[in-house]
């Protein structure tokens, strides 16, 4: 039966307790004084505590952790503060157990890799081999129980490429164990220890043959191994000593396997033909390399104990790493040529010499040898003292570099040694002894040996495709060359979408040197998670890369190529794998906003077909999610634009939709960051949370949300009113509007909208019926009024996006109360300003109705007519433009109209009262809705006046009646020279009425006869008054109507010329001229005098008049035809 997982949580507490004893008890010891230190340490927690000591015990796991988080500063020596935290994180786990919580599958996994380091650490590589079984079982039963239930979402990730573009799972296969997921993160740790000693179970690191097979000779690689033939050969000029200098997990191990498997004896005839090339190339040849009889050493520092040594099997204590160089040569005959130096701890000096000499040729490896030493600072052990070790190493590298036919490889960690103290790795080099250790390394070793680095980024590529899938077959090198065409294809159409290195021959090659993976996936994790601690280069990124390719290879995936996108960061194998670099909080990050079936990303592809037929949305998030969390604590954090679409599109992809997709997770995602075009997950959760529960709020308050919706409506109409007198903004009801005989645009309440089907129902179409028609409207002029009107279907989101928007606005202005750092103020207010501007741009796309009274005939009844705007600017003007096109608002009134308006509509008035005033016309314009919609009175002004210039007129034009009748001021159409004012009392006269009243005027003048001077015609006027005027003093008329109650005779003395002379103002005299015409030429016009009316100009200014000036205004003059015009002194 399985073990459960509390019983594996016990198992590994005890084991790490054995594996922590040797660390935990000397510092203690040394810090109590005493070898009884849990019984000090129980005292001091009872003086603070108070009550009774309690008893402890040094194999108490919880009492070990205690001690090295309480007391860290002395383990400072020891173990680095990274490494520390893992007994922080250890001991909450240790008390979860002690209190009987259940663990779920997920937290044991964690917390035994956690031990698996500290155990490392603490140079206990054992107890670490133990605990890494427990947590291999448990990852197996994991994936056994979790394969029909742990991906419920594999049909998402079958995402199909461009057509014609085969799926990468057709075109090449991943190596059985990634496939079955039976590999384990240890597979990749090349261990040189295990394999030097017999006892490494994995035949492609323990067998020379299976190694080379599986290994990509670099071009490092290959340098390196023709040296070591060189010099083990005894060629002059080769390498004596070489430092492998190497990041954390760069390949520094797998370089000494190469070498050590080269001299292992095996004949180069059965070595790849590689290794047989590099043979030859050496200079070495194959026949004498096969006859080489090389001694090799292996000295790994974690698998020796400097404080106990290591008992063989003959029963010989060996106590220092000189000692074990001696065992290893030539056992005990070899080690007893240094028997003493060993047991005194002293360095061997010339002996060394004496070894190499009598047991050459030889190898010499020494990995992880700052690890070893480091523990000798400041303690008296048996390996020696600290000083010792470096009197020992330079000893030794001046010896190898003595003997012939001797090579020595020391792998130290890459830094620059001038700068040791401040940029070494505190997890690889282990705090500050560790520090101090390398930099006397590097001191020693690094002045006698030359540097090497086993391979280069891109050479990594290789490295990775040929430990996680099988060989290419031949025949699909083709496609992969295709597909690697259709990529680039992309980035060429999209020229500003992506890098531009991405369009280039050169990273085509790229695409088909590092098939399947996409050279993006390879750069993010190179470039930015190999920079974090604890992630070991290439052997992190094939831990990774493997953990990928299996959860696809499960999932059926069906793209082209392997992306930042494609990565499953919910998936069971690779959200540990990801999270264990980063802090805990990423997990919880992960599952709600990054990835997953509840996730963020998820919902959105859900919500927004247009996005999830092609799982855009989440893509996006795993591609920013993989290029931004190796940055999330650094200041330049975020990843460029361009370099999220490079590792997200894919060929069939329209790139067009990724910005919408980005816009989505920016409002809806609590822990997505945007600015200055990069973008980022970050585990400070953004403010998007808090504006997202005030937006929440105001779901129970849609007053407020209306209130800013009528605020943003007043200031959009307040600039522009289009060809409306007014207009009148969300009324609560129709009695708000004035009933005028103004054209007025009424923007109906957002609250009352309008469906394009089922109108008649919609809310609008009732309020705006009520506001026509309603008794308490009461509304006379109804074919004054348009109304605006919200759309139905969209203002859903223009709600949403107000409430956003004031969520956000809330947050920006309560910075101070929230505590807001710098980086979560400038999120607010840029996303202030983005929802400003959408809700901005919602309102004119949800105001699109324009809605007006219509009648077909004055005895249908009153409906309404709907139309929708288009295009962009402001709502007023686009209404207007729609109206004009429509012609439900009329701009410009013709004559034919009116004439059609007074045979049809009006017919029944202008035959029953024989003319009609403009006032009457006007107010039936503004009635009914069967008659057309002018856009004010002035229309109807200026179609009247142009009537007079009429070539087939239907009436004539009077500006009255006077008593008796007859029209004053009677003009008949056409008459060019007429210039007539219109007011409300102007009448239109039918054409047959006017011309008979012309007809009796004329024949009047003709014969009626002088009346004697003296002889008065009425009582009120005497012919012949030398003033001119009747015995009441009444003005004479100057109307050439009917109205004349006099006719003088033609040999009567009277004034027959009229003069004036007028100062304007020369500001404006624009509105005194209008005057002078309507009051003064207009009667003297109609009364049928000659005119002539002059304006002369004079203009003086204190300064010459420029030659600009003069040029325009005198030419403006010719042109308006002055008789004479001119400037001078």
């Amino acid at each position: 039966m399985a073990p459960t997982n509390r019983e594996r949580i016990d198992r590994g507490f005890t084991l790490l307790s054995e594996g922590l004893f040797d660390l935990v008890d000397p510092v203690m010891t040394e810090v109590f004084g005493s070898e009884d230190w849990p019984t000090r340490m129980a005292e001091v927690d009872a003086r603070k505590q108070g009550g009774r000591p309690r008893k402890l015990t040094k194999t108490d796991p919880q009492v070990q952790l205690r001690a090295i988080t309480e007391w860290g500063r002395s383990f400072a020596g020891v173990l680095s503060r990274f490494q520390q935290a893992y007994a922080s994180e250890l001991r909450e786990v240790r008390n979860l157990w002690a209190h009987g919580e259940q663990f779920k599958s997920e937290q044991v996994l964690r917390a035994l890799d956690t031990m698996v380091l500290l155990l490392r650490a603490a140079n206990a590589p054992d107890s670490a081999a133990d605990v890494e079984a427990i947590k291999q079982e448990l990852q197996r039963t994991m994936l056994s129980k979790q394969a029909d239930n742990d991906y419920r979402r594999r049909a998402a990730v079958k995402l199909e490429a461009g057509e014609g573009i085969p799926a990468w799972r057709d075109l090449i296969r991943p190596h059985e164990e990634i496939m079955r997921g039976s590999f384990a993160s240890a597979e990749f740790a090349a261990d040189l220890h295990t394999v030097a000693i017999g006892e490494n179970p994995n035949r492609e690191y323990a067998d020379p043959v299976a190694f080379f097979q599986r290994t990509y000779l670099t071009e490092g690689l290959t340098d390196l191994l023709g040296r070591a033939l060189r010099r083990i050969s005894g060629q002059a000029g080769a390498s004596p000593v070489v430092n492998l200098q190497t990041n954390f997990g760069g390949g520094k191990t797998h370089s000494m396997l190469a070498l050590y498997h080269l001299f292992s004896g095996v004949h180069a005839a059965r070595l790849p033909q590689s290794i047989q090339d590099i043979i030859d190339h050496s200079g070495v040849g194959v026949e004498v390399f096969d006859t080489l009889a090389v001694r090799r050493v292996a000295i790994v520092g974690t698998s020796l104990s400097p404080a106990s040594g290591s008992r063989k099997e003959d029963g010989t204590e060996v106590n220092t790493i000189w000692g074990e160089l001696a065992w290893q040569l030539g056992g005990r005959e070899a080690y007893d040529m240094i028997a003493a130096d060993d047991a005194a701890g002293t360095s061997p000096g010339d002996g060394i010499r004496l070894l190499l000499e009598r047991y050459g040729p030889v190898l010499i490896l020494i990995d992880e040898w700052v690890a070893y030493a480091r523990q000798l600072v400041d303690r008296d052990l048996p390996a020696g003292d600290f000083e010792t070790q470096f009197s020992f190493a330079q000893s030794l590298a001046e010896a190898v570099a003595a003997v012939d036919g001797c090579m020595l490889l020391v792998s130290i960690p890459a830094s620059d040694a001038a700068e040791v103290e401040e940029q070494a790795n505190d997890l690889e080099v282990g705090g500050r002894n560790g520090r101090l250790a390398l930099g006397r390394l590097l001191n020693v070793i690094g002045r006698v040996a030359d540097q090497w680095r086993p391979s280069t980024k891109n050479e990594s590529f290789e490295i990775v495709r040929r430990r996680v899938f099988q060989d290419v077959a031949p025949e699909a090198r083709g496609r992969i060359a295709m597909i690697a065409k259709a990529y680039v294809r992309l980035y060429r159409d999209n020229p500003g979408a992506f890098p531009k290195e991405a369009a280039t021959s050169d990273y085509e090659q790229r695409i088909r040197d590092s098939y399947p993976l996409h050279p993006e996936l390879f750069d993010r994790l190179y470039d930015d998670w190999s920079s974090l601690d604890r992630f070991q280069r290439t052997r992190g990124v094939l831990n990774l890369v493997s953990d990928i390719v299996y959860e696809l290879w499960r999932a059926d995936d069906r793209s082209a190529l392997i992306q930042p996108g494609s990565v499953l960061a919910s998936a069971s194998r690779i959200n540990p794998d990801l999270t264990q670099y980063l802090p805990d909080s990423w997990k919880a990050i992960i599952d709600s906003d990054i990835d997953g079936p509840d996730s963020t990303p998820a919902a959105i592809d859900s919500d927004r077909p247009n996005l999830g037929h092609r799982l855009i949305t989440q893509r996006l998030a795993r591609t920013v999610f993989f290029g931004s969390a190796p940055r999330s604590g650094a200041k330049a954090k975020g990843l460029d634009k361009k370099n999220v679409w490079l590792g997200t599109a894919v060929p069939g992809d329209t790139i067009g939709n990724f910005p919408t997709a980005l816009e989505q997770l920016s409002q809806r995602s609590i822990h997505f960051y945007e600015e200055n075009g990069q973008y980022w997950f970050d585990t400070q959760a953004s403010v998007q949370k808090t504006a997202n529960e005030y937006a929440e709020q105001l779901r129970e308050d849609p007053e407020t949300v209306y209130a800013e919706v009528q605020r943003r409506l007043h200031r959009e109409f307040a600039s522009q009113r289009g060809d409306f007198a007014a207009v009148h903004v969300a009324p609560e009801n129709g009695a708000d509007v004035p009933d005028t005989m103004d054209t007025r645009l009424v923007v109906v309440h957002p609250r009352h909208t309008w469906r394009k089907s089922d109108q008649d129902k919609s809310s609008a179409h009732v309020w705006i019926t009520r506001t026509l028609t309603g008794q308490r409207a009461q509304r006379i002029f109804k074919n004054t009024l348009v109304f605006a009107a919200a759309d139905y279907d969209t203002v859903d989101r223009l709600e949403a996006a107000t409430r956003q928007y004031l969520g956000w606005r809330r947050v920006s202005d309560s910075a101070d109360s929230l505590d807001l750092s710098a980086q979560q103020l400038r999120q607010a207010k840029e996303k202030a300003d983005q929802t400003d501007a959408l809700v901005a741009a919602l309102l004119r796309e949800t105001y699109v109705w324009v809605v007006c009274p219509v009648q077909d005939d004055p005895r249908a009844p009153l409906a309404l007519s709907a139309s929708k705007i288009t295009g962009t600017g402001q709502i007023a003007t686009a209404i207007s433009e729609k109206l004009r096109r429509e012609e439900a608002l009329i701009p410009d009134l013709d004559v034919s109209y009116l004439d059609h308006v007074l045979s049809q509509e009006l017919n029944a008035v202008w035959e029953r009262d024989g003319d009609v005033n403009v006032k009457t016309l006007w107010e039936w314009f503004t009635k009914f809705p069967y008659m057309l919609r002018l856009k004010n009175r002035q229309v109807l002004d200026d179609a009247v006046s142009g009537a007079l210039l009429s070539l087939s007129p239907t009436f004539a034009v009077a500006r009255g009646k006077n008593s008796e009748g007859s029209y004053v001021g009677l003009v008949i159409p056409p008459d060019n020279s007429a210039h007539f004012t219109v007011t409300d009392n102007t009448l239109l006269v039918p054409l047959e009425k006017a011309r008979n009243q012309k007809d009796a005027e004329e024949e009047a003048r003709r014969t009626v006869a002088v009346e004697p001077v003296g002889v008065t015609s009425d009582d009120s006027t005497v012919v012949g008054d030398p003033t001119g005027n009747g015995a009441a003093g009444r003005p004479h008329s100057a109307n050439s109507g009917s109205d004349d109650r006099a006719v003088l005779s033609p040999t009567q003395a009277g004034p027959r010329h009229y003069w004036a002379s007028v100062e304007l103002d020369g500001a404006g005299f624009s509105k005194q001229l209008i005057q002078i015409n309507t009051e003064v030429l207009d009667h003297l016009r109609n009364a049928g005098a000659r005119l002539s009316v002059r304006l002369e100009i004079q203009a003086e200014s204190d300064q010459e008049f420029d030659s600009s000036l003069q040029r325009v205004v005198s030419e403006n003059s010719s042109s308006l035809r002055f008789r004479s015009y001119g400037f001078d002194d």
